[in-house]
């Protein structure tokens, strides 16, 4: 099939605000307004979470300062903020599976150094409580890891750590909460599986406290470096 039949058949959306893209224009998952209205979480961010800075006075966010994390670093790709932050919702609760593209590649457009300077063994994506996953069809950290895989050759494995039981909507609960309702929350399921760097995937990353969960885990099983990426961060201050 001619290549433009073909996309007036099934036409391609920007990522972000969801209209059609001109033809020819698809393949970067954005269109050309959305494109200039995306804040990507460049420097200055946080040494630790990759929260985006606004005082640059200082190399880690107040969240950060004086906290313990059971991961070593974190990036983020996306400031959650405009037009973001309807894909996300798409993305997460409207079955727009095909954004996984668009994000594994500006991953790598903006981490790809970074990403190969840690030399990670695998790729982890954040689970899901098994109900909730089978009642959405998919867990949206999966298919962004199952796609980040293929594009830097590293192995996913996307069922070695299993959510054990159901929580509470994080939003709204202080950090100390989220914490506690997090406890126990996770388990690494794959006994002699030696793994030295692993990278582990999410979508938001508000305070840390779910890839601290799920890091902690896999610090528990023998993962010597845990390093995150989460698609979409906040932004901090430091001193």
């Amino acid at each position: 099939m001619n290549k433009k039949i073909q996309y007036l058949l099934f036409p391609k959306r920007c990522v972000a605000c969801d209209k059609v893209l001109d033809f020819g224009r698809y393949k970067y998952g954005f269109c050309k307004k959305c494109k200039n209205k995306i804040t990507y979480a460049y420097e200055p961010v946080c040494k630790v979470c990759g929260k985006v800075i606004i005082d640059s006075n200082g190399e880690l966010c107040n969240d950060c300062m004086g906290k313990k994390h059971y991961f070593l670093q974190a990036k983020g790709v996306y400031v959650y903020e405009g037009p973001i932050k309807g894909s996300m919702y798409r993305f997460k609760y409207s079955n727009r599976r095909c954004y996984k593209y668009t994000f594994a590649r500006d991953i790598v457009r903006v981490h790809g150094k970074w990403l190969r300077g840690i030399r990670i063994d695998a790729i982890i994506p954040v689970p899901m409580y098994k109900k909730k996953q089978r009642k959405r069809g998919y867990n949206q950290a999966a298919l962004i890891a199952e796609a980040l895989a293929k594009e830097i050759g590293v192995v996913c494995y996307s069922k070695i750590v299993s959510r054990n039981r159901d929580t509470t909507p994080m939003k709204g609960l202080s950090d100390t909460q989220r914490q506690k309702n997090l406890k126990n929350a996770f388990n690494f399921s794959q006994k002699g599986l030696q793994l030295e760097r692993v990278l582990l995937i999410d979508d938001i990353y508000t305070t840390g406290a779910t890839m601290d969960s799920v890091a902690k885990v896999l610090r528990d099983a023998g993962v010597k470096e845990v390093y995150g990426l989460c698609m979409c961060v906040g932004k901090g201050y430091s001193h």
